[in-house]
C-alpha cells in the first residue's frame, strides 16, 4: 500500500469511526462520503473496482448491509455502477449521471404520475357514487 493510500485510509478510518459519535449523519452516508473522498483523491480511478462490501464493512467498522447501502448511495449519485455478482466499479466521468438533469426528469415524471393518480382517484370516487346510488335504489324498491 502506498504512503498516500495508507494515510488516506487512516484518515478515512478516523472519519468513519472516531467522528461517528459526533456525526449525526447515518453510517451509510458517512461511509459513502468517505468513499467519495477517496474516489475524488484518485485512490479509486475510473473503472476501478471498489473493495467488497465485507472489506468495506471491516474497514469502516460497520455492518455489511451498511457498506452495501453506502455503495448504493454512490450508485444513486452516478459515481459507481454495481454489477451483479461482480462488485461495484467507479464510473468513467463521461458515464456519470448528470444529477441535476436526472432530478429534473424524475420530478417531471413524478408530477405526471400524480396527475394520473388524481384522475384515477376522481374516476373511482365517481364510480363509488354511482354504486351508492344504485344500492339505494335497490333498497328502496
Amino acid at each position: 500500500m502506498s504512503t498516500h493510500v495508507s494515510r488516506h485510509a487512516e484518515y478515512a478510518d478516523h472519519v468513519a469511526t472516531d467522528d461517528a459519535h459526533e456525526d449525526k449523519r447515518p453510517a451509510s452516508r458517512r461511509v459513502a462520503d468517505a468513499l467519495q473522498g477517496r474516489i475524488d483523491a484518485g485512490e479509486f480511478a475510473p473503472g476501478a473496482q471498489l473493495p467488497t462490501y465485507r472489506l468495506l464493512a471491516e474497514e469502516y467498522e460497520v455492518a455489511v448491509n451498511t457498506a452495501l447501502a453506502a455503495v448504493r448511495l454512490l450508485r444513486d449519485a452516478g459515481v459507481v455502477t454495481i454489477r451483479t455478482n461482480a462488485g461495484a466499479y467507479v464510473r468513467e466521468p463521461s458515464e456519470q449521471v448528470d444529477v441535476a438533469a436526472e432530478l429534473t426528469r424524475t420530478r417531471s415524471e413524478l408530477t405526471e404520475l400524480r396527475k394520473t393518480v388524481q384522475q384515477a382517484d376522481a374516476a373511482i370516487n365517481a364510480l363509488e357514487g354511482r354504486l351508492d346510488d344504485l344500492i339505494s335504489r335497490v333498497r328502496d324498491e
